[in-house]
């Protein structure tokens, strides 16, 4: 008797295990294709990939597929813990946008992106620490 219980008790437990199988991700999780962070937007998302002070900015549709710099107009600004938000330069290299965060001593960094893409905008708060 006690035996049928446990066995029931782990045929029981390994059932929602086979019932997930074959699934990678969650559903609605954000895929990352360059190894970064995703933020979610109402038109595109982007993708961001730190890199000491270089932070790549890489656009994406909602199916996840790369959007080209042609197709979207990004603009950012930095702004210091205690400071005023101030322009970043952004360059485009290999399919994304690049910009070199000065930290100025600080540990953190605010990086507001607004996208643009087929007249509609997107805009990113983004969190960059050393």
């Amino acid at each position: 008797m006690i035996k049928k219980i446990i066995l029931s008790i782990l045929i029981g437990a390994s059932i929602p295990i086979f019932a997930h199988e074959g699934h990678d991700e969650a559903p609605g999780s954000l895929k990352a294709n360059h190894g970064g962070a995703v933020k979610a937007g109402k038109e595109i998302n982007l993708e961001y990939v730190v890199s000491g002070t270089q932070v790549k900015l890489f656009p994406i549709s909602h199916e996840g597929k790369d959007l080209s710099p042609n197709e979207v107009k990004l603009t950012a600004t930095t702004k210091l813990p205690k400071g005023k938000a101030e322009g970043a330069k952004l360059e485009v290299r290999d399919g994304a946008f690049i910009t070199d965060i000065d930290f100025k001593n600080a540990f953190r960094v605010e990086l507001n992106v607004s996208a643009s893409k087929a007249g509609k905008a997107d805009s990113f708060k983004l969190q960059i620490e050393k």
